[in-house]
C-alpha cells in the first residue's frame, strides 16, 4: 500500500520520523507540522491536537475528503492503487481510554499531614485536589487526579504514605498520555503562557516543591522517559524554552537522572527547535530536598545559562555515557548523539 503517495496527493507534507511520519492536519487547514502521527506500515494515525485515539487510515481519508460515505473512500483508494483490505496491526488500535467524572474524587479522604511535613502547604494540596484513598488498588496512597482537556479525569498518580515494600508511586491510566498538571490548574496554564517556558520534572513531588515556591510553569514526565505523546503535546504549547530538570542522583555510581535527561533531550531536539531545549538539573537529588534559596538559585540559572553552555554539558555527559558503556550503547543513542553534535556545530561551531 503506497500510503505516502496517497497522502502527498491529498496535500500532506510528511516529515520522516523513522517508523512514522509527522504532518499537519490538512482536513482543518492546520499549520502545525507535528499535529498528526501516521505509521508508515499501516496508515494508522492519531491527531494530537484533538487528542484523538489511534484510528485506521480510512478514517483519515474520510476526514480529508469530507465524507462519511465509505464508498467514496473505497473508490478513491482504488483509483490510487491502494489495497483497502490491508490488516491493521492491533498494537496501534488502542481501547477507548477510561475516564472518570470529577465527583469520583469525593471518595478520597482529605489528608495533608504527609505533605505538610514535607513543607507543602494546605493551599497547594487543595489546588492539586489530592486526597487519601482508603480502599482499592490505591489504598493508603495520596492520590493526585490527572485531568485532560475536556475536564474529565483520565488517570491517577498515588504516593504511598506507609513504610512498606510497595512501590513509592503507583499510576492508574496511561501515564504516557498525561500532561500534568496543565489541565488540573489554570494558574499552571497561565504561567506557561506568561513565561513562555516550562520546567519538565520527574515526579509529582518535584512539581509540588516548585509550585509551593511560586514556580508554576511545571510539567511532570512521570519517570525518566518522555513519551511521543508528551513530546507532541509539548510541541503545541507557545513556549520558547524547555528546561529538562530530572533528578540529580549524584550520590549513585551512575546518575540515572542525568542519563534519562540526556535521552529525553535527544528525543526533543529531533522533533522541535534545537535552541528551545535546556538541561538544568536540581542542585540536590530532587527539588523536594532543596530550600527556598536553592530553588531561587535554580531559577536564576534557568534565566542566565546560555543555550550553548547547556548543550556543551549535554554533549559532555552523553560522551561519558558512551565511554562508560562502550559495548552497551545502542545504535539509536549513537545516531542521536551524532545528530546533536551536527546541530550544535551548525549553531555554535566546532565543539
Amino acid at each position: 500500500m503506497n500510503y505516502k503517495e496517497v497522502l502527498e496527493n491529498l496535500g500532506y507534507n510528511l516529515k520522516d520520523h523513522g517508523a512514522y511520519w509527522r504532518t499537519n492536519a490538512v482536513y482543518r487547514s492546520g499549520d502545525n507540522s507535528t499535529a498528526l502521527q501516521i505509521y508508515k506500515d499501516t496508515g494508522v494515525w492519531k491527531d494530537y491536537v484533538e487528542d484523538s485515539q489511534f484510528m485506521p487510515f480510512e478514517a483519515l481519508l474520510k476526514k480529508t475528503l469530507n465524507t462519511n460515505d465509505g464508498n467514496v473512500v473505497k473508490h478513491y483508494l482504488k483509483d490510487n492503487g491502494v489495497n483497502i483490505g490491508v490488516r491493521i496491526k492491533q498494537k496501534y488500535l488502542l481501547k477507548e481510554e477510561k475516564t472518570y467524572p470529577e465527583k469520583a474524587l469525593n471518595k478520597l479522604v482529605p489528608h495533608h499531614d504527609f505533605y505538610l511535613d514535607k513543607g507543602i502547604s494546605k493551599k497547594t494540596l487543595e489546588d492539586f485536589k489530592c486526597g487519601l484513598a482508603m480502599s482499592g488498588k490505591m489504598y493508603q496512597r495520596v492520590i493526585f487526579p490527572i485531568f485532560r482537556k475536556d475536564g474529565r479525569i483520565h488517570g491517577f498518580s498515588g504516593r504511598k504514605v506507609t513504610d512498606d515494600n510497595r512501590p513509592k508511586w503507583l499510576h492508574m491510566g496511561r501515564s504516557s498520555n498525561w500532561l500534568f498538571p496543565y489541565y488540573n490548574i489554570k494558574e499552571v496554564r497561565d504561567e506557561i503562557m506568561k513565561k513562555e517556558s516550562v520546567h519538565i520534572v520527574e515526579s509529582v513531588g518535584d512539581c509540588l516543591a516548585l509550585y509551593e515556591k511560586g514556580v508554576k510553569n511545571v510539567l511532570v514526565s512521570f519517570g525518566l522517559n518522555i513519551s511521543p505523546t508528551f513530546t507532541s503535546k509539548l510541541a503545541l504549547l507557545p513556549i520558547k524554552k524547555i528546561f529538562i530538570s530530572f533528578n540529580n542522583d549524584n550520590t549513585a555510581s551512575v546518575n540515572r537522572g542525568f542519563e534519562g535527561a540526556i535521552k529525553s533531550i535527544f528525543k526533543l531536539v529531533e522533533s522541535m527547535d534545537f535552541e528551545k531545549v535546556y538541561f538544568i538539573p536540581p542542585e540536590e537529588n530532587d527539588f523536594g530536598e532543596m530550600n527556598e534559596t536553592q530553588i531561587e538559585g535554580y531559577i536564576t540559572e534557568c534565566c542566565n545559562k546560555t543555550h550553548q553552555n547547556s548543550m556543551s554539558q549535554v554533549i559532555k555527559i552523553a560522551k561519558e555515557m558512551m565511554n562508560r558503556n562502550k559495548n552497551g550503547v545502542n545504535k539509536s543513542f549513537t545516531s542521536s548523539y551524532n545528530k546533536l553534535i551536527k546541530k550544535n556545530t551548525f549553531y555554535y561551531g566546532n565543539f
